[in-house]
């Protein structure tokens, strides 16, 4: 049910948001009354911040709060206060200044925590098998990962802008990941189609693999119940989707590293696992000794 309710939230919030930074812009011009501009201070960044993730793309990770959006949406609160306060100012304003900072802080706080799934996977313990298909839609088996280490995304879909930066991210650093010979594989629910064409717009050869009716991600307990945004589905989206996470696996298939995030803001750098990766690679010859 909270899932559900979050869905409907993030569907529904960016037009609110717009709802309100249009018509307090419009009494601040229409009126000359500087004070309207004090909603603009809740819901402005978060628009500003959208709208570069959106289009732009290269935002992998934030802050786990914005504490910094958060502190200017409530300063826009205590200015109408000041203002309605003094008499001078119109009590929608600050009306409209709580709403937006309530908004923000329920996005930055509430929405944006996913919880903790209920992973099956375990640090020390071998990667479960997984039957998935490749985005030319042929069977690919986890058994084709034996002998080399292998770097693994489950990601949301190309919907989720947060992914995809933190997929071209990825995509920038292969040549340091491909020297450890290390194998990078993305894998999401979404349609084969739309693999197909996320894997044409990288030069560089990482796998991109399909769980259908996310029968890997359900044995793995990484299936996010109605976590795509409401009226994403007209894209041809699952409501169901996976929650963010990163596995590395050594050459004998046994999961190494896992970063299992409670926030969809918060991924980890490739400096965080390349390390890793690296001494992976070290100890390959003297284990295959």
């Amino acid at each position: 049910m909270t899932n559900r309710i979050k869905s409907m939230f993030i569907g529904a919030y960016p037009m609110v948001a717009m709802g309100i930074a249009a018509y307090a812009g419009w009494e601040a011009f229409q009126t000359g009354d500087w004070l309207w501009l004090a909603p603009l201070l809740g819901v402005v960044p978060f628009l500003m911040f959208l709208s570069r993730v959106m289009l732009l793309r290269d935002v992998a990770r934030t802050s786990g709060s914005f504490p910094g959006f958060n502190a200017l949406a409530w300063a826009g609160v205590a200015w109408a206060v000041y203002g309605v306060l003094r008499d001078q100012g119109d009590p929608a304003v600050l009306a409209l200044a709580g709403a937006a900072a309530l908004g923000f802080g329920v996005y930055s706080v509430w929405y944006s925590r996913l919880g903790c799934p209920e992973s099956k996977l375990r640090v020390g313990a071998p990667l479960p098998a997984l039957r998935l298909r490749n985005s030319q839609g042929d069977a690919w088996d986890s058994e084709s990962l034996a002998g080399r280490p292998a770097l693994l995304f489950f990601f949301r879909g190309n919907w989720c802008p947060l992914c995809m930066a933190q997929i071209k991210e990825v995509a920038a650093r292969y040549r340091e990941i491909a020297e450890t010979g290390t194998q990078v594989l993305f894998v999401s629910p979404q349609p084969q189609e739309n693999s197909a064409a996320l894997a044409a717009r990288f030069d560089a050869p990482m796998t991109f693999l399909v769980d259908d009716k996310l029968e890997a991600a359900r044995a793995l307990g990484l299936d996010m119940e109605h976590g795509l945004p409401a009226g994403m589905g007209v894209l041809g989206y699952e409501s169901t989707t996976v929650y963010p996470t990163v596995i590395v696996v050594d050459a004998a298939g046994v999961v190494r590293w896992l970063d299992e995030t409670d926030n969809y803001r918060v991924r980890p750098e490739p400096d965080t696992f390349l390390p890793l990766l690296r001494k992976l690679a070290q100890d390959r010859p003297s284990a295959a000794a």
